[in-house]
């Protein structure tokens, strides 16, 4: 027969090969594969919405350039004349005149078919005298905006330009410094252009366009990848759904393995299951919590594998020498999951189940809350299975006798809240339990743990 410590270290290497490299991905709820095609949806639309935006904005730089590049265009056939008389001393009223004709021309022509054209053109001195002025007909009020909005007159070469929107037409104000091939300053040109509804649209459409291409062909690219992550998504999830199918088989067995070690029979680690689980869900616990208590409950007496069966299975009372060596089942059973990353959240349970609310329990004499939840509430569920099933040392006592046991221990060895709540259900639980049968205690401890270990 293999020892006791040779038969800890089998353990040993079991929950080691149970946890492993996939550990991290058997202790978290996994997402279906629809959850999975939702996000990876919702992350392909962002993704596109976001590129459309940018190349919005990019798109609508460029245009703003093109609008500037517009205007400079326009103002340069008639500052090239301008510059020469400008150089020549021509008088204000000449150089009104001339900016008279040239502009009612250009505003005639570009009027319908051209990219624009200026509504308002004045000329300034060097000394910031203004020699001639050009207002279109009914562009009065721009006028008014360039003395109200007017940035003043640049004091190197760079020309200012300044664009803005009424109306759903767009406008560009520039103020421009004239100056001779010598770089001396002959005056400056201070203007409103008015793109036309020609260029406007056109700009417009080309902006939209490329943002919806943009966006068009991210959204496209990603509809073109969805079903090749989704069937890859689908393998992982059916890999990742095994594995923890076989951890939580691994982890119903061994604790099977152990229970029946101990009473000769499987059904007390099924039944104290239950009962915890269910105590924990009157209580309002969350979902990981009871996780872990389901890990503790299956684990709690791991440490048993490495006690002596001349002990374990004794009959009779044990002797102080004897329970000292049973204590050590705590020890040995921290030591086994301990070494798994996936159990090591059983070790509240495993650790504190024989711990007392009075502080009067083993192996390290806590009391009150100090105690974890998880330890107080399968201490109660453990003692009352215990109570109320057949070992081969002693027979079942009935429902009434083991709730006054339970009622004696409050305070002492129970937390007294989570007693009273068990108290509650008790009598409807132990009914239940008592109807299904071994059997059907384990399809009903079955179905819980697939509800708290898996997405449905």
């Amino acid at each position: 027969m293999m020892t006791a410590t040779g038969e800890r270290r089998r353990l040993n290497l079991l929950y080691r090969s149970l946890s492993g490299r996939h550990a991290d991905v058997a202790a978290m709820r996994l997402p279906t594969a629809r959850a999975v095609l939702l996000r990876l949806t919702g992350a392909a639309l962002f993704l596109a919405l976001a590129v459309g935006g940018i190349a919005f904005l990019v798109e609508v730089k460029i245009a703003d350039d093109r609008v500037v590049e517009l205007a400079r265009q326009e103002s340069a056939a008639f500052l090239t004349e301008t510059r020469s008389s400008l150089a020549a001393g021509a008088a204000d009223a000449d150089l009104n005149a001339s900016l008279q004709i040239f502009m009612a021309g250009r505003h005639g022509l570009r009027l319908n078919q051209g990219d624009g054209y200026f509504i308002v053109a004045e000329l300034y001195a060097p000394d910031q005298r203004k020699t001639a002025e050009y207002i279109a007909p009914g562009a009065e009020w721009a006028e008014r905006r360039l003395s109200a909005t007017r940035h003043g007159f640049p004091a190197d070469s760079d020309a200012t330009y300044d664009r803005f929107t009424l109306d759903g037409h767009i406008f560009i104000q520039t103020m421009e410094p004239l100056l001779d091939s010598d770089g001396r300053l002959l005056g400056y040109f201070e203007s409103v252009f008015q793109l036309s509804a020609r260029r406007l649209h056109e700009i417009l459409r080309d902006t939209a366009t490329v943002a919806a291409v943009s966006s068009l062909s991210v959204l496209g690219t990603a509809l073109v990848l969805l079903p090749i992550f989704g069937a890859y998504n689908r393998g992982i999830l059916r890999l990742s759904r095994g594995l923890l199918d076989a951890n939580i088989g691994m982890l119903t067995a061994l604790g099977s393995a152990i229970a029946k070690r101990d009473s000769d029979t499987n059904a007390h680690n099924y039944r104290v299951t239950v009962l915890a689980i269910r105590l924990a869900e009157a209580l309002g616990l969350e979902d990981a919590a009871i996780r872990q208590l389901v890990k503790g409950a299956f684990l709690h007496d791991v440490g048993k594998i490495a006690i002596p069966d001349s002990i374990l299975l004794k009959p009779g009372k044990l002797d102080a020498e004897e329970f000292a060596v049973m204590k050590t089942h705590v020890v040995h059973g921290l030591d086994i999951v301990g070494s798994s990353d996936w159990l090591a959240d059983a070790t509240d349970v495993v650790g504190g189940h024989h711990e007392k609310f009075d502080g009067s329990g083993y192996p390290r004499g806590l009391k009150g809350d100090a105690i974890p939840i998880a330890a107080r509430i399968f201490a109660v569920a453990d003692v009352f299975d215990a109570l109320t099933s057949r070992r081969p040392y002693k027979e079942p006592m009935s429902f009434a006798t083991a709730m006054d046991i339970l009622a004696d221990g409050s305070g002492k060895h129970f937390d007294p809240a989570v007693l009273a709540r068990f108290t509650a259900i008790a009598a409807g639980l132990h009914e239940r339990l008592t109807e299904l049968g071994d059997d059907g205690v384990r399809d009903e401890l079955r179905g819980l743990v697939m509800r708290y270990f898996k997405l449905a």
